[in-house]
């Protein structure tokens, strides 16, 4: 395994804690304050002692350089190792624990000890004094921080592999590259991506006006958290309710070192980039997206925008959030539609890049349809890999990046018809189906029966009513893919190996519709 470092002050459990998460994650468990005492030969206080504090920090250095350089598991730190800028940077590449302790409860713990040098003179002004000195390396160094106070030693074990288990998939833009952290309870994760913002603006809808608060809450002493509710869905995504959402930011005085977070689907998410792109040309935007579709779709990939009457994302901007917070607890509450219809968004990454993605759900569909199984997070991490690769290599949608737009051209057709009444992924399923009908009526792969059976397994919809080809036809010419009069669609000349093409006659268009509504 991948080595965690546990670091935090005097009396936060480093070692208790550090040793029971090594017996849970069946690792080693290694403590570089035991690895001085046997390297001098003698206890710690007595180094002290002896040689004084320096020759201490000396020995420190050294056993945690080769600590970190040998072992693989969990790795405790005396509480002052961080104080070594040569370790700092050594940990930099390490997964981080910072265990937090209250002061009170600190003095009680580290009363038990009689053996810690540095605390013999008046402990509790002297571990305040440290912790306080320590604290800012503490959080230079942490992947994430764990408040130990009050609680017992298994209840944070359990907390602490949870967070492990985050996935981080980067996407490379070329400004600046941004991480997409995959995982349950990654939403806590907030305060890492505040940078200097003194104000954040929190959008949400109803729906999710909880978890709004609770996103707000997570803001520390001297940044103001501000609440703003959108209406639901594609009703919020429009320029009136941006221009709303400016004015309310201009009435709190947010200023381009504040933050602006989209909390909710991908409506939310679409809109809160939006404003933020705009907002004295470009604020910061962290994205919590709590529908599958939003977290694989909209969140990643910095593409925001607003629907206009001509359809739907006409308007917007590249503007890559800072983070994204994916976590897979926010799914276990959502409608088994819901969560189907975002696994259409899954199913098509399957088809255009990772094909493990279409073996993984035609295994077993009732687990993908379950969002507390483990391959549900599989399904999510592969499918935002494949929009961080392509994304990575065209980040402003001149070519490569059209790939993502498979089975999207008919889609966007049907949702505007539909007066976005449906739901995108069920659009989108729709789109797949007859996108493979135009694969085999271009003579490329023929894969109308598998895209059938893996989206019905899902149950989501593989046909669409006749009669209504003109109206779509219509919709279609004005695709974003489009150039000037020549329509462009995005198909497959085998199993993930996408093509975009602008051959594709009227009569092949009409031939996949008629054989989509059979």
């Amino acid at each position: 395994m991948a080595l965690v470092v546990i670091v935090g002050p005097p009396g936060s459990g480093k070692t208790t804690i550090g040793r029971a998460l090594a017996a849970a994650l069946d690792a080693p468990f290694r403590d570089a304050d035991a690895d001085i005492a046997d390297a001098a030969g003698k206890p710690i206080p007595d180094i002290f002692i002896d040689e004084g504090e320096e020759h201490f920090r000396a020995l420190e250095r050294e056993a945690v350089r080769r600590a970190v350089a040998e072992h693989d598991g969990v790795l405790a730190l005396g509480g002052g190792a961080v104080l070594a800028e040569a370790t700092r940077k050594l940990l930099a590449d390490a997964t981080v624990v910072h265990l937090e302790v209250g002061l009170g409860e600190a003095v009680k713990r580290t009363e038990i000890d009689k053996g810690r040098p540095l605390l013999q003179v008046n402990p509790r002004a002297t571990l305040r004094r440290l912790m306080d000195e320590r604290l800012p390396l503490y959080r230079e160094v942490e992947t994430f921080a764990i408040d130990t106070t009050g609680r017992d030693v298994d209840d944070l074990t359990a907390e602490i592999v949870a967070k492990l288990a985050v996935a981080t998939v980067t996407v490379n833009d070329a400004e600046q590259p941004y991480p997409v952290l995959i995982g349950r309870g990654t939403t806590d994760r907030l305060p890492e991506f505040l940078g200097r913002a003194a104000r954040v603006a929190v959008l949400h809808t109803a729906s999710t006006a909880e978890l709004a608060e609770r996103v707000g809450a997570l803001c520390p002493d001297g940044v103001e958290a501000t609440l703003m509710e959108l209406p639901d869905a594609e009703d919020g995504k429009t320029v009136s309710v941006a221009e709303q959402v400016w004015e309310a930011l201009g009435a709190e005085g947010f200023t381009r070192t504040d933050l602006v977070v989209g909390v909710g689907g991908g409506a939310v998410t679409d809109l809160a980039g939006f404003v933020a792109a705009c907002w004295l040309r470009g604020v910061a935007v962290v994205h919590v997206p709590t529908s599958l579709l939003g977290a694989v779709d909209a969140a990643v990939g910095g593409k925001t925008g607003v629907n206009t009457a001509a359809g739907k994302n006409l308007v917007g901007a590249f503007h890559p959030p800072r983070a994204v917070l994916v976590d897979l607890d926010h799914f276990t509450t959502l409608p088994r539609r819901d969560l189907a219809a975002g696994l259409a968004e899954v199913v098509k990454a399957g088809f255009i890049s990772d094909p493990v993605i279409l073996d993984l759900v035609e295994a077993d569909p009732e687990a993908a349809l379950d969002a507390a199984n483990p391959v549900v997070a599989e399904l999510v991490e592969r499918a935002i890999a494949v929009k961080a690769d392509v994304v990575g290599s065209d980040l402003k949608e001149g070519g490569l990046r059209a790939i993502l737009n498979y089975g999207h051209t008919f889609a966007h057709a049907i949702e505007k018809l539909e007066h976005y009444r449906w739901r995108h992924g069920d659009a989108v399923a729709v789109g797949m189906v007859y996108t493979a009908h135009l694969n085999a009526l271009t003579g490329r792969v023929d894969l109308v029966e598998r895209t059938k059976t893996v989206l019905a397994s899902l149950g989501l919809p593989t046909t669409y009513e006749p009669g209504r080809w003109d109206d779509l036809l219509k919709v279609m010419k004005i695709d974003k893919k489009n150039v000037g009069a020549t329509q462009r669609f995005v198909l497959l000349d085998a199993l993930a190996e996408p093509v975009v093409v602008d051959d594709v006659t009227a009569d092949q268009q009409r031939e996949a519709y008629e054989r989509l509504t059979a």
